[in-house]
């Protein structure tokens, strides 16, 4: 997923860069990092954090298939709510801007998604419900529910709220209620099932979301 996104990032015609991996980009160049190198500096930061954490929990280094495929697999079973919801509440399911979506290719419109599943992801479910837990866990002192609760909530508001920047009452409240149910639905997978399976469910629901919106608007 990292590659794909970062390789499309170059040789695109278009820009796809999502929202979310240009504040990283942003992020690194406070530190005189060279926009063309930061592009990919996103992936690493993934990556590292991923080594870091896998190092610590001491399992083993191994690529097992069935265990890939199994993740595959549960993210697009997973995919399935999130897609009952969209439609629902949206009666289309509701990932990005129709307009945008018909002048982008195949190839471009899943680099997107799988951009947004890992970086979003990133972003909203790793990085703040993480750091949420620490600050009312370890600094108020409060129970781990208590700091599981906060996280998603917040992580929730903040993830529906992004997607409506930077011009504010663009989006409908449908759509607002829409990102922040899913917020909260993509956060209880990534307490309980981890960051690869609630980015994998993300990308996968966009995949699918995209090419739908696609096929409406074309």
């Amino acid at each position: 997923m990292i590659v794909y996104y970062e390789i499309a990032l170059y040789t695109a015609d278009k820009n796809i860069q999502i929202k979310a991996h240009d504040a990283l980009v942003r992020f690194f160049e406070r530190f005189d990092m060279p926009p063309t190198q930061g592009l990919f500096l996103g992936g690493v930061a993934i990556v590292t954090i991923l080594a870091i954490k896998h190092i610590m929990s001491n399992d083993r280094w191994s690529i097992e298939p069935r265990v890939i495929l199994g993740m595959v697999f549960e993210s697009i079973i997973l995919t399935l709510p999130l897609i009952a919801i969209g439609s629902v509440l949206a009666g289309v399911l509701a990932a990005m801007n129709p307009s945008v979506l018909t002048t982008l290719g195949l190839s471009e419109r899943i680099a997107v998604s799988l951009g947004a599943g890992l970086y979003e992801e990133f972003i909203f479910r790793w990085l703040l419900i993480t750091g949420v837990h620490t600050l009312v866990c370890n600094v108020l002192k409060q129970s781990n529910l208590a700091g599981i609760t906060s996280g998603i909530i917040i992580s929730s508001i903040t993830f529906a709220m992004y997607h409506d920047f930077p011009d504010f009452d663009t989006l409908g409240v449908v759509a607002l209620l829409f990102y922040g149910i899913a917020g909260v639905y993509l956060g209880l997978i990534y307490v309980n099932r981890g960051f690869g399976i609630a980015a994998g469910t993300h990308a996968a629901y966009d995949i699918v979301a995209t090419t739908l919106l696609a096929s409406i608007a074309a």
